[in-house]
């Protein structure tokens, strides 16, 4: 057998068709491997593949525009959306207010009160009339403030069952105290100081108290002065002069003033504790009067 010479060889590649017969094989090895490749991306794309979905975050509901309504009697006005909690005051009937929010099940109002300051307040949304659309009309969470619960004395039960060998009269029960009712029925100065004029118009006594009153701007955001007095004891009908380290300005201005602000002294009525007035230049006079004027004067005035 002759073995072909390196001369032999390199004719042999050089020859047009080993040349066109290697090209081809490559190209379909190419071919091949690219088919895989992309054939395998693909398999992989829609075996393995995950929908991400996004959910949209929950938004507050927000007001569009601010309505008006007006009282169709009078009705307390609640620290919250029920009638348990505390009632902030009266909102009298015809008194137009404005209502920037509902509760969620939509059977109250949250409105500016007092009007015209950054307080809030909660009425019954039957006791409105209202005059615009409710439809944008945003939804409030309340502050869940309870009211303070009065102690009242228990009803007295007998222990043990009447036998014909043990009869014995069963106790009544006890009748509820009579309670105190603080309302701010007057203003003076004195010395260039805020004094306010308490009157227990209820039908029980103010006993062994301290009666402490304060001064905040009309729109009940801030603390401009306060004052106290006793221990002390009020019969119904008397009143007390309580001075505040509350300085006369010389222009007018408009106050909001509260008695018992926080709330210790237990009464018949609490939302009749407070009172707007306007004083400075020529002093003080009330812009709202107490719902009920004292029912008799006090035997002896206690000192300032």
């Amino acid at each position: 057998m002759k073995i072909p010479s390196s001369q032999s060889s390199g004719s042999f590649l050089r020859s047009p068709i080993i040349l066109g017969g290697l090209a081809v094989v490559l190209i379909a090895l190419i071919a091949v491997v690219a088919l895989g490749v992309l054939g395998g991306g693909k398999d992989n794309d829609s075996g393995s593949a995950t929908k991400i979905t996004t959910t949209p975050s929950p938004k507050q509901t927000e007001s569009s525009d601010h309505l008006t309504g007006k009282a169709k009697s009078t009705v307390n006005v609640r620290s919250d959306p029920g009638n348990a909690f505390q009632a902030l005051g009266v909102l009298r009937n015809g008194t137009e207010v404005e209502i920037v929010a509902k509760s969620e099940d939509g059977k109250w109002f949250q409105i500016v009160y007092p009007s015209g300051s950054n307080l809030r307040g909660w009425v019954l949304a039957e006791s409105l009339e209202v005059k615009g659309d409710l439809s944008g009309l945003g939804v409030a969470t309340p502050e869940n403030i309870p009211v303070p619960v009065v102690p009242t004395s228990p009803a007295v039960t007998p222990t043990t069952t009447p036998t014909p060998s043990n009869l014995t009269p069963t106790p009544s029960p006890t009748p509820p105290i009579p309670l105190p009712d603080l309302v701010i029925s007057g203003t003076a100065i004195s010395g260039g100081k805020l004094v306010i004029t308490v009157t227990d118009q209820g039908l029980g006594p103010l006993t062994s108290a301290t009666v402490a009153v304060s001064v905040f701007d009309l729109a009940g955001t801030g603390l401009l002065g306060s004052g106290s007095a006793g221990p002390l004891t009020l019969t119904p009908g008397a009143s007390i002069d309580v001075k505040t380290n509350y300085a006369i300005p010389a222009s007018p201005v408009q106050l909001l003033v509260i008695v018992d602000p926080q709330g210790t002294i237990p009464e018949t009525d609490d939302t009749n504790n407070r009172l707007s007035v306007a004083i400075g230049g020529g002093g003080a006079q009330p812009t709202k009067q107490p719902t009920q004027q004292p029912t008799q004067q006090p035997t002896q005035q206690p000192t300032p």
